[in-house]
């Protein structure tokens, strides 16, 4: 009987030690009260909404630089090729789809040892921009293509902006030949130059 009451006590105390140090992790208000489950609740609904207006505002800022013709896809992720390698953890200020109004450039920089085309370990390509198309589904998605046409690029660019968000995905197809490029990240407004 002695071991039952020992056994019961020891429960007891790691019972009581466990909630304490539930209780240290649980969040706090700064009374240093846990706030109720509906305040987080609350909270967390507030967040949701605070983002959604965010990325509804990106997302319309997206459209209307596509309707200018003055935007820039800055991309942190790029697939090469039908094989699909992907480039990660990517600098978008070296990795991006450009257009200023009927001029275009599609660049990549994978910071590696070989200095590439560019000297940034990749490549630059610019042409004039033609042929430009704009549509948008029944979900919000904005659809942007056109060809890029240089010296060194022959190019069909489809880009696809998500419904809600400014994130984009830029498909850059060769017509002749070449690995088919496609850039991930966001696409936002290119201040005009002033004249």
């Amino acid at each position: 009987m002695k071991n039952f009451w020992s056994i019961l006590l020891l429960v007891c105390a790691l019972c009581v030690q466990g909630q304490e140090i539930d209780d240290i992790y649980a969040p706090k208000t700064s009374s240093g009260i846990s706030p109720s489950t509906s305040a987080v609740k609350q909270q967390k609904s507030r967040e949701q909404q605070l983002k959604q207006r965010v990325d509804s505002l990106g997302h319309a800022k997206a459209a209307q630089a596509l309707e200018r013709g003055y935007w820039v896809l800055l991309a942190d992720r790029i697939n090469v090729g039908q094989m699909s390698y992907t480039a990660t953890g990517l600098n978008p200020n070296s990795n991006f789809v450009f257009q200023q109004s009927q001029e275009g450039l599609v660049q990549t920089a994978y910071n590696q040892a070989d200095p590439g085309f560019n000297g940034m370990g990749g490549i630059t390509l610019a042409g004039h921009v033609g042929n430009v198309r704009l549509r948008t589904d029944k979900k919000g998605n904005l659809y942007y293509s056109y060809s890029l046409v240089g010296e060194d690029i022959n190019a069909q660019v489809d880009v696809t902006v998500y419904a809600g968000s400014d994130y984009a995905q830029a498909i850059v197809q060769p017509i002749f030949d070449g690995p088919r490029l496609t850039f991930n990240g966001r696409l936002v407004p290119y201040i005009r130059p002033r004249d």
